[in-house]
């Protein structure tokens, strides 16, 4: 007989995210999806952020503010596309201020700002991998991928776990945002990636950059 779950079994639904997200506009973070990100928080209204998701269900989106947000007059505006996730480590520390992680979940696309904390929050909706009709995209992530390792071997990267890594992803999707958290990326490239439509776009973006000259375009 199979064994049943136990007492201790938890389930959690995770597939939907809140139509109204914590929005931490920054100008040096694009959050990628299956990716993390460790943050030190010394704000007062993102310690207020942080708290409040901590009390809830941890969620909320990174955004990348746009292109000359410091000549901007009120409340500068990210980008409106941009990754979200769930904070999944916090640690308080003795001045009050804050070390967290997050580990990026999607992209999500901001409909409505509303300024009615002290911090940023916006209405959203989940934007998922658009595949073009028909095609079949496997063979251009198996481009891509060998790319990245012909990169990596140009410039003497051994990075072994990267690489077994890179060997257990299937979908195509799953390399896109792969390469690209591992890639020294300018980061408005890395934006103007993360918001194309659909993963054939990213993929070819991708492979432009790695195909130039092994990487000429990258930092």
């Amino acid at each position: 007989m199979a064994d049943r779950p136990g007492e201790d079994f938890i389930y959690e639904d995770q597939s939907q995210i809140p139509e109204i997200l914590p929005i931490f506009p920054l100008p040096n973070v694009v959050l990628i999806p299956n990716a993390s990100v460790p943050l030190f928080i010394f704000e007062e209204r993102y310690k207020q952020m942080v708290r409040d998701c901590l009390e809830t269900d941890r969620y909320l989106s990174i955004a990348l503010l746009k292109k000359g947000w410091e000549q901007e007059s009120g409340q500068p505006r990210p980008y409106p596309v941009a990754g979200f996730g769930r904070i999944v480590r916090a640690v308080r520390l003795p001045n009050e201020c804050m070390d967290i992680v997050v580990q990026g979940m999607g992209r999500i696309t901001m409909t409505a700002f509303h300024d009615d904390r002290a911090y940023l929050r916006a209405s959203v909706e989940m934007l998922h991998p658009v595949y073009p009709a028909g095609q079949d995209l496997s063979a251009s992530a198996e481009t891509l991928r060998r790319r990245f390792l012909t990169l990596l071997d140009t410039r003497g990267v051994s990075a072994l776990e990267l690489r077994t890594h890179l060997k257990l992803l299937a979908s195509p999707i799953d390399f896109v945002f792969f390469i690209m958290s591992h890639l020294p990326l300018d980061l408005y490239i890395k934006q103007e990636i993360l918001q194309k439509p659909t993963v054939d776009e990213q993929i070819l973006q991708l492979l432009d950059i790695l195909s130039t000259s092994l990487g000429t375009q990258l930092n």
